[in-house]
């Protein structure tokens, strides 16, 4: 059983690496993904094989549908709408954090922010790490979207 696995796993790693489209590497994704986590099943893991499921597979999904949609729109552009109400929905999330740092009165203590980056006690030392990984894996993100860019305004023919 864990060859057929395996087998799943080589077939949606092939998928991925030969797909000419994202929605072909998506399902090469889907099925790497369903393969690493039948396998965490059979190695008696069966938590980590749903999480591998919610978070791999939720994850690059967002990011290939994302990139995808950004993509295929050839001149994305906003409104000052749009602007105004996130520029309204940002200072209500951040106005009552400032309001309580009494800027003119006292220096501001940051005492208080270690309690709150608590997340990183998760991680132990790797927590630098992981915090590397993910903007890496951020600005490979931006990288592929601008050569998608600019690959999109070329013609063949000249």
């Amino acid at each position: 059983m864990i060859e057929l696995i395996v087998m799943i796993i080589l077939l949606g790693s092939l998928v991925l690496v030969f797909s000419g489209s994202p929605y072909f590497g998506l399902f090469g994704v889907l099925i790497q993904s369903i393969g690493f986590s039948l396998y965490l099943f059979f190695c008696g893991l069966p938590f980590f094989g749903l999480l591998m499921v919610l978070v791999y597979v939720g994850g690059m999904m967002v990011v290939f549908l994302f990139s995808t949609i950004l993509s295929a729109e050839r001149y994305p552009g906003t409104s000052w709408s749009e602007f105004f109400v996130f520029s309204l929905c940002l200072i209500l999330l951040v106005y009552p954090s400032l309001s309580s740092w009494h800027l003119f009165g006292s220096p501001l203590s940051l005492g208080g922010l270690s309690s709150e980056l608590g997340y990183m006690e998760v991680f132990n030392s790797l927590g630098l790490l992981t915090c590397l990984i993910a903007f890496v894996l951020l600005v490979a993100l931006v990288v592929v979207l601008i050569v998608g860019f600019e690959h999109s305004e070329s013609s063949l023919r000249k």
